[in-house]
């Protein structure tokens, strides 16, 4: 009875409405959303040049956090899609704007130097979306902004580590500091140098600094023999690559006081590359890889049946990281909020890596973690007397 409707209806039409069917039927065809369930999720990285060493970690937690959360089913019933640009080829702002508005991601995850994620914390504030830093550590990232949240501990509260480390086991009174001029940059030096003064210590000036694409130290190392007052420590604040010639440079030439560097320092790029200069050397990690308990043990041992090797720092917070946007997103669902909203909430959160959370600003409050390299490992110094 129905076909009978239909065929009525058809012998109705004229010759040019018939011909429209089909117009109209690609219309609809085209105009139908296939990709209702998925959602996009925007991921920036140098993934290709000079830090794609440890970018291509990140980005491989991240991407096990998302079969992970496919295989339970996405966010939500919905599937979630990364939506990778490499900011080393390719016009970053534009990037950002193509994840936008022409992929309309949900939330971009990345930044790794703190230019690069200013560029993206900038149009993505101006847009109203979500942004979230895994990896760059610059103290004022989060600083004034509503719409950027860092999951990892930020360079202030590692400076404080260090010095207070630094202070207390080496007594160390007159530190020096080398940096790179492009990625930490002279305000970070001053800003190391502020945080000295809370423990007795002066910094020797001028600070040692470089710029990209140096090799060889020597000239500036040398001035470490120089200063009226000799440091009795050394901080780097550098790229991995960077540091590890750094530290074999410096030990060569005589220097023979402890050394300390950032987090970049408890990569495995470093220690790789530093070889047995690496032994002793005092770094941050932005948290005790022993928190996690079982839940981190699990996530070792599917990182490496995955990728073949052991999970380092940046491939966990970038695991961590993606696990508190999907947390965040069932929240916003929950409560009927938006997603920046449903973010500022979480002020405490318990991850593979421990307990962590957001402060007002977006910040991580985690406290940095102090440790030292032994046998090629970045050993916590809370567990240091096991090695």
């Amino acid at each position: 009875m129905i076909f009978g409707k239909i065929k009525k209806f058809i012998r109705k039409l004229d010759r040019f409405q018939l011909l429209s069917i089909p117009v109209l039927l690609v219309l609809i065809y085209f105009s139908f959303d296939f990709q209702k369930n998925d959602i996009n999720i925007g991921v920036v990285l140098p993934l290709s040049k000079d830090f794609s060493v440890r970018a291509q970690s990140h980005l491989k937690g991240i991407k096990l956090a998302v079969r992970h959360i496919n295989e339970l089913g996405g966010i939500n019933n919905c599937k979630v899609v990364l939506r990778v640009k490499d900011s080393d080829n390719t016009d970053l702002a534009e990037s950002i704007r193509d994840l936008i508005y022409k992929d309309k991601v949900s939330l971009i995850l990345g930044g790794f130097t703190s230019k690069e994620t200013r560029v993206i914390q900038y149009i993505s504030e101006k847009a109203l979306v979500p942004f979230i830093t895994a990896i760059c550590t610059h103290f004022e990232t989060a600083k004034s902004a509503n719409y950027t949240f860092r999951t990892i501990t930020d360079d202030q509260q590692q400076f404080e580590a260090l010095s207070a480390h630094s202070a207390n086991r080496f007594q160390s009174k007159m530190p020096a500091i080398i940096y790179d001029s492009d990625l930490y940059g002279e305000e970070s030096a001053k800003r190391y140098a502020e945080i000295c003064s809370k423990h007795f210590q002066q910094v020797a000036f001028p600070f040692l600094s470089y710029k990209k694409g140096t090799f060889n130290f020597r000239e500036q190392l040398g001035n470490l023999f120089k200063f009226n007052q000799k440091p009795d420590s050394l901080v780097i604040l550098a790229p991995a690559g960077d540091s590890a010639l750094i530290v074999r440079q410096a030990r060569e030439m005589g220097f023979d006081k402890p050394i300390l560097g950032a987090n970049q320092c408890a990569s495995s790029e470093f220690i790789h590359l530093a070889g047995i200069f690496s032994e002793s050397i005092v770094t941050t990690l932005p948290y005790n890889p022993r928190a996690g308990g079982q839940k981190f043990d699990k996530f070792l041992n599917e990182f490496r049946a995955t990728y073949g090797y052991k999970a380092d720092s940046d491939a966990a917070t970038g695991y961590e990281a993606m696990m508190i946007i999907t947390l965040a997103m069932k929240t916003m669902t929950e409560k009927n909020i938006s997603l920046r909203d449903a973010l500022a909430s979480f002020h405490v959160w318990d991850s593979i890596i421990g307990s962590g959370g957001f402060d007002s600003k977006g910040n991580q409050v985690r406290p940095a973690e102090i440790a030292i390299i032994k046998e090629k490992q970045a050993i916590p110094i809370s567990m240091e007397e096991l090695f």
